[in-house]
């Protein structure tokens, strides 16, 4: 028979027991450490395969922003594009042209005051890939994207400068959908 134990569980079942628990706070560290990438906007961005016929350009752009074009040159630059001059360029170097940018805002809450407090702000525009002579390649493709804006009801230099910082990085982030979406054309 067998002798009465003071203690629960014998030391196989704690060890099973540490075990699972050891496997289980692994897990929900795994998952943690995911969500608080995820949340500071850590993405995991494979590079970009640019066609060959890519990989030299010029470069028209009607964007009506210099932040999206400055945005665009140093996109195509890390992803091994070379902007040349049209004047340096000979009739085999194809062209990037882009459109302007429009920019679009909706309204997503008020405040007590009926102020409004919250936009959702969309830059969106359209590009080609053009031969010499001006015969499009590739395109129109569309390229947006949306960030909802904050603090509208604040002091309206505050405001301004919030808004001007988000949309300094919306620019950033269509050129980068654009050189991403270069990578699919199929020259």
């Amino acid at each position: 028979m067998a002798k009465p134990s003071l203690f629960l569980f014998n030391n196989t079942e704690i060890l099973d027991m540490t075990a699972a628990f050891t496997h289980t706070t692994r897990l929900f560290l795994l998952l943690v450490m995911t969500m608080s990438m995820v949340a500071c906007g850590f993405h995991l961005r494979g590079e970009a395969n640019i066609p060959a016929q890519l990989h030299v350009l010029t470069l028209t752009s009607d964007s009506g922003s210099d932040s999206f074009d400055r945005a665009l040159r140093i996109a195509l630059s890390k992803a091994g594009v070379v902007v040349i001059d049209k004047d340096s360029a000979n009739n085999k170097v194809l062209n990037l042209k882009i459109n302007a940018i429009a920019v679009a805002d909706t309204q997503l809450a008020r405040d007590a005051d009926n102020d409004v407090s919250q936009i959702q702000r969309r830059l969106s525009s359209h590009y080609f890939i053009r031969q010499a002579d001006g015969k499009s390649l590739y395109g129109p493709r569309a390229i947006s994207t949306t960030k909802t804006l904050t603090n509208q009801n604040a002091e309206e230099s505050a405001k301004l400068s919030y808004n001007q910082t988000h949309t300094e990085s919306m620019y950033d982030d269509l050129a980068n959908q654009l050189v991403s979406d270069l990578s699919y054309a199929p020259l």
